[in-house]
């Protein structure tokens, strides 16, 4: 490992660590320019955190990989993340001038397709084999890693960088304004995520992963709207073989919300002590409360719910999966397989709770479908 401060990052003095194969790749030393260029308009440095991460929000790491936080629980002095894209020599996805692979997403036979949890997991221990497959985590962080803070640069915050794109990208200024208007929330309420939140837009630029900033009230109103949009079948996005129910278009833009907390106050897990109960539970309820269901981690109140065959008291249901935030709402009758039975300590408050941490250990009964019990 070859260890330098490189010079072409003033603002920040960025620290960065090379592997000695990247060194000799023209990519890496004749793109560097471009990409602390792009890079330092849109960082934020680690120290300027203030100690609380939130959700969604890309970091950039002192070795070059980028990484992805889901919820709002993490340790004072560190995150829970996700590996996404790291430094490759022949990376087939390109950041900036410089090639990088992704643990999220593999091409098949020239198709683009996602990569499985468990995949993705193991794939972060041959990326850096400094990272301990057997460090014990909170049970709902399964499929996360956990990073200290000291490994970090900074961090691309949502409002920031939307703001230092719309004023880079003309297109991009157009787009958000359009989606301002279809949701009907100011600009100031809202930010980006994805490859955007560092500088990186794709052409055709057909796609804004936008964060949306309001109470819960505020958020609740956004959301009824594009539930409404979705009814027409031209504003539904279906991808990977999937209806993807909070996306919507609006003409030929499609538009991936990920719904933000304004006021922390109104966070129901901040502090997210668990202890397990039973594992492997097969459980059924009703959703009767959906309020937290467009953020992560889902958060739902169920009825009528049986736990392992039995009738069980009103339980809420936690879903730390990014996937299926927006995915369920009040009504849906859901059929859980390998959950846990998990006892909830936050803020002074203990309850019991069923929780899922993979799209695989739940399903929605449909009309018209087969039963999926």
């Amino acid at each position: 490992m070859v260890c330098f401060i490189e010079g072409t990052a003033p603002r920040w003095g960025i620290f960065r660590l090379y592997r000695p194969a990247m060194l000799r790749d023209a990519r890496w030393t004749m793109a560097g320019d471009q990409f602390d260029r792009i890079i330092n308009a849109f960082l934020v440095p680690i120290a300027d955190l203030g100690g609380f991460a939130g959700d969604a929000f890309y970091f950039l790491r002192k070795d070059g990989s980028f990484v992805f936080t889901q919820g709002y629980c993490h340790p004072r002095d560190a995150i829970y993340c996700k590996i996404i894209y790291f430094p490759e020599k022949d990376g087939w996805i390109d950041i900036h001038g410089r090639p990088y692979g992704t643990t999220i997403k593999r091409k098949v036979n020239g198709a683009v397709e996602l990569v499985p949890h468990d995949e993705q997991l193991r794939r972060h221990f041959e990326i850096d084999p400094g990272l301990d497959p057997n460090e014990k985590l909170p049970c709902w962080a399964e499929y996360h890693v956990r990073l200290p803070l000291s490994q970090f640069v900074g961090y691309f915050d949502h409002r920031k960088s939307l703001a230092a794109a719309m004023e880079m990208y003309p297109q991009v200024r157009e787009a958000v304004e359009q989606a301002s208007a279809a949701i009907d929330v100011p600009v100031e309420r809202l930010g980006c995520t994805g490859s955007l939140s560092y500088g990186r837009l794709e052409e055709p630029a057909d796609d804004v992963d936008l964060c949306i900033y309001g109470t819960v009230e505020q958020n609740r109103k956004v959301i009824g709207r594009i539930r409404e949009l979705v009814k027409d079948p031209r504003h539904r996005v279906v991808e990977f073989g999937k209806f993807w129910p909070m996306r919507f278009y609006h003409g030929s833009l499609m538009i991936c919300p990920f719904f933000e907390y304004l006021d922390p106050a109104e966070i129901p897990l901040r502090e997210f002590g668990v202890k397990v109960l039973r594992e492997n539970v097969r459980a059924s309820g009703r959703v009767r409360d959906d309020t937290h269901g467009i953020y992560m981690p889902v958060v739902l109140g169920l009825e009528r719910v049986t736990v392992d065959g039995e009738p069980h008291a009103d339980l809420p249901l936690i879903i730390y999966d990014g996937s299926l935030r927006g995915e369920y709402y009040r009504g849906d009758q859901l059929y859980m397989n390998g959950a846990r039975l998990v006892e909830v300590r936050e803020r002074g408050e203990t309850f019991r709770a069923l929780l899922v941490t993979v799209s695989l250990q739940i399903a929605k009964a449909v009309p018209g479908r087969p039963d999926p019990r």
